[in-house]
């Protein structure tokens, strides 16, 4: 008896350390955080900012760096295998909309979604691709 208590002790202790070892899903996970955060992005998001998001799911993530480039207020959203202007429509009307149109195509298809905010850049992409794809759209976020 004292022997099966001491096994279920054991099997009790071995169970509960390793649910604490991270996954290798977890540890790739953040292995991109950090870089990400090396870069200058800043991950996460509130809910407000969530509920403005088109292609958000838990399954992918919204990542924020700052907004360098002229434009302010634009939402695109991926559509099939390009971003589409989703507001404001109206800037559809104005003379440097083919610029920025190509420069939003430069973009690589792992961005779901992307607004430009006065401060900010907020993205929505799949980030187990990996660090690489990161450095692309960190690139093409540059050139806008």
């Amino acid at each position: 008896m004292e022997l099966l208590i001491s096994a279920f002790v054991i099997f009790f202790l071995i169970g509960a350390i390793s649910f604490l070892k991270p996954s290798k899903k977890m540890k790739a996970l953040s292995m991109i955080r950090m870089a990400a955060a090396k870069e200058g992005f800043r991950i996460g998001s509130t809910n407000d900012l969530r509920k403005k998001f088109k292609n958000w799911n838990p399954q992918v993530a919204i990542y924020q760096v700052k907004n360098s480039s002229e434009f302010k207020n634009l939402h695109y959203l991926r559509v099939g295998n390009k971003l589409e202007l989703y507001e404001p429509i109206s800037f559809k009307y104005e003379e440097n909309f083919e610029m920025i149109e190509e420069k939003i195509s430069k973009l690589p298809s792992s961005v779901l979604e992307i607004i430009f905010y006065q401060s900010n850049i907020a993205i929505v992409w799949n980030e187990m691709i990996g660090i690489e794809e990161l450095q692309k759209i960190k690139e093409a976020l540059l050139e806008i």
